[in-house]
């Protein structure tokens, strides 16, 4: 898989020898053939890396814990803003620096996701002192197999049940060809639009998309991880899933064949904003989706509750992204209300604020519940962690929010 987004890469970077003079033209062309070179051939090229030195027995260093949390915070609040501006400087001046765009555009969609994982990883290392050391290996094997993996699965579901559930209902309910999606969901009464939209945006596409993410638990079930451990994975695959699919959707955004040359002024910034909060959002939600394999596959009822909730939170998260544009999603049906819109932006704002505050909290709390085998066979066990009787006392691990405090 790895190799195959290698040379995908190395494919879109040779349809830039043709690309449009028309300087709209030329930014999204550009756009989409750099973008995607320099997504597909860093995380193909950094799967194909560990998977050979991994074969090759080849050690890999693990990821210390810094002092230099800080520079998350940052990367998010000075050098994202900053990003984003030059973006849509770029968005208004198509005929300028038109090859600097996709690099913005990358960093812009993956700067977010990025800051919160090492984030949140550096709160594991520093909670869980006594767990086995988070290699550099296991750290971007989470992330690209959030972003190709786990995308690659959502995405071929999603698309079936757009295409299979659209074609059933506009044979039913709708007219023209079934089997034309995109222009006959149109023709399906009001009711039954919202309904189809919504069945896509708030409950399949959830359910799916944290199933595969979350599954990242059940394949790194050789490294036997504990709660707290499990919660980082999850946030490493949900990251890695929004790096992904918020580059594909971006391209979009500067497409002249769909948008008006002001649409694509007015909507580029919003979008870009936007990502600070997709990035929380999958975090979060497959933080807690991990937690709920956890629970399943280590017999912890506590734990399982962790699925359904990221269900919720994603699901949440699509159905004001349905409030506020729902009228040009899928079938058009959905409202078009200056109230709502505001209500939408306001929901969507608390909603990421409560994601932050999940991923600051569950970070902090969650334990592993004991040392790594290594530490108990050499006979080391944590300062203070024996009882007067002498008996090792290790966190307790009974449920999400149960764990011991910070």
């Amino acid at each position: 898989m790895g190799a195959f987004a290698f040379l995908n890469g190395l494919g879109a970077l040779a349809l830039l020898l043709d690309v449009d003079d028309s300087p709209r033209d030329k930014l999204f062309q550009v756009n989409v053939f750099l973008g995607t070179a320099i997504v597909t051939l860093s995380l193909g090229g950094m799967l194909v890396y560990q998977a050979a030195s991994s074969l090759g027995g080849t050690a890999s260093t693990a990821l210390g814990l810094t002092t230099r949390r800080w520079l998350y915070v940052v990367a998010l609040v000075v050098v994202f803003p900053v990003l984003v501006w030059i973006g849509q400087v770029e968005v208004n001046n198509p005929e300028r620096l038109p090859w600097l765009f996709p690099v913005m555009n990358v960093l812009i969609v993956s700067i977010p996701s990025i800051a919160l994982a090492l984030f949140v990883s550096q709160r594991y290392l520093q909670f869980n002192a006594w767990a086995w050391p988070f290699s550099w290996r296991e750290w971007t094997s989470g992330l690209i197999y959030g972003a190709v993996g786990a995308t690659t699965m959502g995405a071929i579901l999603n698309t079936a049940y757009v295409v299979f559930g659209g074609a059933w209902l506009i044979s039913a309910k709708g007219f023209g060809d079934p089997w034309a999606i995109g222009d006959n969901l149109q023709t399906l009464p009001a009711a039954w639009g919202v309904a189809f939209d919504l069945s896509v945006l708030s409950v399949v596409a959830p359910l799916n998309e944290e199933f595969w993410k979350g599954m990242l638990v059940a394949f790194f079930f050789f490294r036997r991880g504990g709660a707290a451990r499990c919660f980082v994975w999850g946030v490493l695959a949900g990251a890695g899933f929004n790096i992904l699919e918020t580059f594909q959707n971006s391209l979009a955004v500067v497409n002249p064949d769909q948008l008006s040359e002001q649409q694509i002024s007015e909507q580029w910034w919003l979008f870009a904003v936007g990502r600070a909060g997709t990035g929380a959002l999958h975090a979060t939600a497959t933080g807690l989706a991990a937690l709920g394999f956890f629970g399943l596959f280590r017999h912890k009822p506590g734990y399982m509750v962790g699925y359904p909730l990221g269900v919720l939170v994603h699901g949440t998260w699509n159905f004001l992204n349905y409030t506020l544009a729902g009228d040009a999603i899928l079938s058009g049906s959905g409202p078009d209300s200056t109230l709502l819109d505001v209500l939408s932006v306001g929901g969507m704002v608390a909603l990421f604020g409560l994601c932050l505050a999940v991923l600051w909290v569950l970070s902090g709390r969650l334990r592993d519940g004991s040392p790594a085998p290594i530490y108990r066979m050499i006979g080391m066990v944590p300062g203070g962690a024996t009882s007067e009787e002498g008996a090792v006392q290790y966190p307790s691990s009974s449920g999400p929010f149960e764990a011991a405090g910070a």
